[in-house]
C-alpha cells in the first residue's frame, strides 16, 4: 500500500504525473493519495521508487504492507487487477485474428509485454493472448518464406 501527500507548491503539474504514474502501474486506489498493488518485489520497488519521488519534492510518502481482512473486500480487489488486464488482452486476442500485416503483429507484441508488466496476478488469458500472436507471427513467417 501507498499513502502519499503531495507537495502544495506546484500541485496541478505533481498531480498530474502522479496520476500518469500510478495509472501506468494500474494501481487500486482505495481512497484519494491511498493506493495499493498485489505484493511482490517487483510491486513493493515501484512503491518505493514512488515514495522517494514524493519525498524529494517535497511531498511525504510511506509504503505499507496491508492484508485485506474480508473474502469480499479480496475478490473486488482481485476482480479489479485481472479485469484491467483481460479486457486488453481479449482486445489483443481479437487484433491479432485481423491483422494484415506482421508491422500488424509486432506492435501487438509491443502492446502484449507492455501488459505483462500490469499482470500482476498472472491472467489466464496471457497466454491465449501470446498463442495469438505467435500463431499470426508465424503465419507471416511462411508466407515470406515462400516469396
Amino acid at each position: 500500500m501507498l499513502i502519499y501527500k503531495l507537495p502544495l507548491a506546484k500541485t496541478t503539474a505533481n498531480k498530474v504525473a502522479v496520476w500518469r504514474k500510478l495509472k501506468k502501474l494500474g494501481v487500486f486506489p482505495i481512497q484519494k493519495s491511498v493506493c495499493i498493488l498485489p505484493h511482490s518485489e517487483r510491486t513493493l520497488e515501484h512503491f518505493e521508487w514512488l515514495a522517494a519521488e514524493f519525498l524529494e519534492t517535497g511531498g511525504q510518502a510511506s509504503v505499507w504492507e496491508a492484508e485485506s481482512l474480508t473474502p469480499s473486500q479480496e475478490k473486488e480487489i482481485r476482480d479489479f487487477f485481472l479485469d484491467q488486464v483481460n479486457g486488453d488482452y481479449r482486445k489483443i486476442i481479437q487484433e491479432a485474428a485481423l491483422a494484415k500485416t506482421e508491422r500488424q503483429v509486432r506492435a501487438l507484441w509491443a502492446q502484449y509485454n507492455k501488459l505483462k508488466v500490469r499482470d500482476y496476478l498472472k491472467s489466464p488469458l496471457a497466454a491465449e493472448a501470446k498463442a495469438a500472436c505467435e500463431e499470426q507471427a508465424r503465419k507471416f513467417q511462411k508466407e515470406e518464406e515462400l516469396k
